[in-house]
């Protein structure tokens, strides 16, 4: 990724080539540098789950946070023109979901503009799940919430939404996926790969 856009305010720094200019992306309030700053966040991949259609449906996010402990509360933000955003506008009620390696074709699905997101065949039976659980759950996850929608904020593009957490379901703990740099990708342990290194000296 070089990070370069055809924008002016984000073009390379004529003097990158300098040790004295190492900025690959030189901007101001550009939203092209922007969007390549934050492709370099290395991040878990979340999934927001909603009932469409009175189906399980899902999209892959890339703003999740928590926001308190007490009450526990999260927060996610949804494109405001996404099928998604609808879901949530209406029932106010939705799920989110951590995933880990083994999701990752659930993961491609859900990130794809334009396409139907309907999850069969990737979500855990109703009846496997507490009766407080009301949204769809993905197998697999490393962790799921059942959210209720406190604050919706419209920004932007976006919609803000801050949630209540209804319930927590964790399975026994499973390899995270991460994606960065516009790919996916897997963590090492820096304690584990420097026994790594011992072991081969």
């Amino acid at each position: 990724m070089t990070g370069q856009s055809s924008n002016p305010a984000s073009r390379k720094n004529p003097e990158a080539n300098s040790t004295d200019a190492p900025w690959i992306v030189e901007s101001g309030a550009d939203a092209d540098a922007f969007r390549a700053a934050m492709r370099r966040v290395i991040a878990g991949v979340t999934i927001i789950t909603t009932r469409h259609d009175d189906n399980p449906w899902g999209m892959t996010v890339s703003a999740f946070t928590p926001v308190c402990m007490d009450p526990p509360t999260l927060l996610v933000c949804v494109n405001n023109r996404t099928v998604t955003a609808a879901d949530i506008l209406r029932d106010r009620r939705f799920g989110v979901n951590l995933l880990s390696q083994a999701q990752l074709q659930v993961s491609q699905l859900c990130a794809r503009q334009g396409e139907h997101k309907f999850l069969d065949g990737f979500v855990v039976e109703a009846d496997a799940l507490p009766d407080r659980v009301a949204m769809p759950v993905l197998k697999d996850s490393i962790v799921s919430f059942d959210c209720e929608a406190t604050d919706i904020l419209p920004v932007g593009t976006h919609l803000v939404v801050i949630a209540r957490i209804g319930s927590v379901l964790a399975p026994h703990p499973l390899p995270p996926l991460l994606y960065g740099e516009g790919r996916y990708l897997h963590g090492v342990a820096l304690d584990d790969a420097g026994a790594a290194r011992e072991a081969r000296a």
